[in-house]
């Protein structure tokens, strides 16, 4: 049994992106595991993978941190079904990890920030707060005061995959890590808000419903 240490707010809700997307791995390689979950300020809980952000996972003695390599090391160890199932998508999915880390995200966290905040625990939220306000460089509320005005950014992103979606059922044309990817950033959105963020974008919505469906997640 992989252990995968996760993310957690209140009322065992989890958010992570990035320990979703390892959810998914390990969903679409049939691989069991169970979650030891972490809040924002229990980093100690992290001190044996020799840094402090999640997601981790143990599998029998293996200690992984980073989604990322966590991915990798997964598809060399179990190798099927794969994540990558042709020559050269590794590389083309590395890129598609980047641009939702930098690109989909900054136009996302913009506009529902505070939604998460919502359900942060009491003893994580002036943590959450401090790193956040930091972060974008004015208070929370400042930030909730401009969730109108942020919105048409985040659609703009949304329609760069729409696009990329039209005529296809994935992100490559065939089911890959790319697909798994985004999956987690979309169960951060939605585990959280109400925001209708998918609603002037059929193919992505369509896609997205189809992953939720296939992974059972």
């Amino acid at each position: 049994m992989i252990e995968l240490y996760d993310l957690c707010l209140k009322d065992d809700l989890r958010i992570s992106p990035y320990c979703w997307r390892t959810k998914a791995v390990l969903t679409h390689k049939n691989l069991p595991f169970t979650t030891i979950p972490v809040s924002f300020t229990e980093k100690d809980k992290l001190a044996f993978s020799g840094q402090d952000r999640v997601p981790v996972i143990k599998d029998n003695g293996t200690v992984v941190n980073d989604s990322w390599a966590i991915a990798k090391y997964l598809e060399e160890k179990y190798p099927e079904p794969k994540l990558f199932p042709t020559l050269g998508i590794r590389e083309s999915c590395r890129f598609f990890n980047l641009f939702v880390d930098n690109t989909v995200h900054g136009a996302l966290i913009r506009v529902f920030v505070n939604d998460i905040f919502a359900h942060t625990l009491e003893k994580d939220r002036a943590y959450f707060r401090a790193d956040r306000e930091k972060r974008f460089g004015m208070t929370l509320e400042q930030l909730a005061a401009q969730r109108d005005a942020n919105r048409p950014q985040m659609q703009e992103v949304l329609n760069q995959l729409e696009a990329t979606l039209a005529g296809q059922d994935y992100f490559y044309g065939q089911f890959t890590y790319a697909d798994l990817c985004l999956f987690g950033t979309f169960k951060w959105v939605t585990s959280v808000s109400n925001e209708p963020f998918l609603d002037q974008t059929p193919h992505v919505r369509a896609w997205w419903e189809r992953m939720q469906k296939q992974l059972g997640l």
